[in-house]
């Protein structure tokens, strides 16, 4: 296991792409050039982010405009909607096992009255792609403002400074690259117009649709690119698993350890289901980047 833990750093440090500024203009429905992604290669990219120059500046500005540091919002579909996504940390039910060194970023985000991992979000719900996210047919009416959109309903209900933001299995069913080029692009749009950091997943591969959703995730990680953006590629932390973390008997969802396991549980068999090791590359994500930030000291 400390083999592993060290594993993901050292993939960190030493097998990071260049992440360049680049401005954007706003996305144009259909303008989307499959060259764009033609040399990207998913293996290449870590799979914990790295801090970019566009995220800190946003990190600055969400401090000055008093966002809440403690508060991430969780965006997208039933995997992150789901009771085994965080949930747990916001409770005491979590073992943390040889990641110890996890406590900090747990304790950090428990610091306020509302946990962030327990909290109820409103930019995340079953059957959520990226179109819903900025549609106000799915915002909630008790939460949300007439004609909100859930994204913006969630930011402006959270003050939320992160957003973990995992699109792809709706999409890559319903939507042609183009589009999910563009919406995704609309939703990373409006997360920064809300003065909020998107911290990207790729997304496990649907057995359905593996090729397709290859091609989806490289879209992912151009959008990281082309934004600045720290990028979490869980496709690839999933690999070693079984079917790719993915529960063949529902391909909407992860995988999960036999009680009494749990996905909070960081040991050695809990480890082999995705659930867990999706809540353990967030935790080590977080981390990185609140250290690389100032927002916990860093490692001696």
């Amino acid at each position: 296991m400390q083999l592993w833990r060290k594993s993901l750093y050292l993939l960190t440090l030493f097998c990071v792409p260049v992440f360049a500024i680049t401005a954007q203009t706003p996305p144009t429905f259909g303008d989307f050039d499959p060259q764009t992604t033609a040399d990207i290669t998913l293996g290449d990219y870590p799979i914990l982010p790295v801090l970019t120059e566009r995220a800190l500046d946003l990190y600055t500005q969400a401090l000055e405009s008093e966002r809440n540091p403690a508060m991430f919002s969780k965006v997208g579909d039933s995997m992150t909607f789901s009771q085994s996504f965080l949930v747990g940390f916001g409770t005491d039910d979590y073992d943390l096992g040889d990641y110890e060194e996890l406590q900090d970023v747990v304790d950090y985000f428990n610091t306020g009255e509302i946990s962030p991992f327990n909290r109820e979000n409103y930019a995340t719900a079953l059957g959520f792609s990226t179109a819903s996210a900025l549609d106000s047919f799915w915002a909630d009416s008790e939460a949300c403002e007439p004609n909100e959109s859930p994204l913006v309903c969630e930011f402006r209900a959270s003050q939320s400074v992160w957003a973990l933001m995992m699109f792809g299995t709706n999409d890559v069913m319903n939507f042609d690259e183009a589009t999910f080029d563009y919406f995704y692009r609309s939703v990373i749009e409006a997360t920064l117009n809300a003065g909020v950091i998107p911290v990207l997943y790729t997304f496990p591969i649907r057995p359905e649709e593996p090729e397709k959703s290859l091609q989806f995730n490289k879209i992912i990680v151009s959008i990281a690119l082309d934004y600045d953006l720290p990028l979490v590629n869980l496709m690839k932390a999933l690999e070693g698993l079984d079917n790719g973390g993915v529960d063949l008997e529902d391909t909407l969802h992860l995988t999960e350890p036999l009680l009494p396991l749990t996905v909070t549980t960081f040991n050695e068999e809990a480890l082999q289901s995705g659930y867990t090791v999706r809540n353990l590359v967030t935790l080590q994500a977080l981390d990185i980047l609140l250290r690389d930030m100032g927002g916990l000291p860093k490692d001696e």
